[in-house]
């Protein structure tokens, strides 16, 4: 029996959908895990129109990232993570003219890769929010929000999101003012041996 995106939020809101769960699901759609440039790997479970449900684990290491200095971000959809396992912080900033100074990369995704393109723009930002989110608790972001999310603990955390697309402009992404023009990155598919091995250890 299908079940959708909504009757899942529903069961991650109550506690009746737990990561097992998910993981069948991801086992009977074929969904392949890929590295992503923020050091986590992602697999979407589900694409329902504009909504889609995404799976991700974080590693202790802090996984294959595209540049270190390139964390905060936006994004074109609203979301709800939950988080199924370990603990997360999340940090949104907003515009100041007191704030640290960012420069503004656009966001293009062609042929399996991220591409993040310097604009010439400069940003200044401070801290809005920050709040830690462990197993069993959940936060949402509107679009556009400036933010960044890092795994804390001791161990990996595992996070499931359901994201709602309300725009169709590119991303962006903050960087270095003395970082690169251009970085990109491949989002190959993670190996299933490798797959079995994180969430055995989750």
């Amino acid at each position: 029996m299908s079940i959708s995106i909504d009757q899942i939020r529903v069961g991650l809101d109550c506690g009746r959908i737990c990561m097992a769960d998910l993981l069948v699901m991801r086992q009977a759609h074929l969904a392949p895990f890929r590295f992503h440039p923020l050091g986590f790997i992602a697999c979407t479970l589900l694409t329902e129109g504009p909504l889609k449900l995404r799976l991700h684990y974080w590693p202790v290491h802090g996984g294959v990232q595209q540049s270190p200095d390139c964390q905060i971000h936006d994004h074109i959809f609203e979301f709800q993570s939950w988080v199924l396992s370990g603990a997360v912080e999340n940090i949104e900033y907003k515009p100041s003219a007191t704030g640290n100074g960012y420069s503004v990369y656009e966001t293009e995704y062609r042929d399996g890769q991220s591409i993040l393109t310097k604009t010439g723009q400069l940003i200044r930002l401070v801290e809005r929010d920050r709040a830690v989110f462990k197993e069993g608790e959940s936060y949402s972001l509107a679009a556009g929000t400036f933010h960044e999310t890092r795994r804390v603990g001791d161990g990996p955390a595992v996070t499931v999101l359901v994201a709602n697309d309300v725009s169709s402009t590119a991303p962006l992404v903050l960087g270095s003012k003395a970082g690169s023009d251009r970085y990109s990155y491949r989002r190959t598919v993670v190996e299933e041996v490798v797959v079995e091995r994180l969430f055995a250890a989750a």
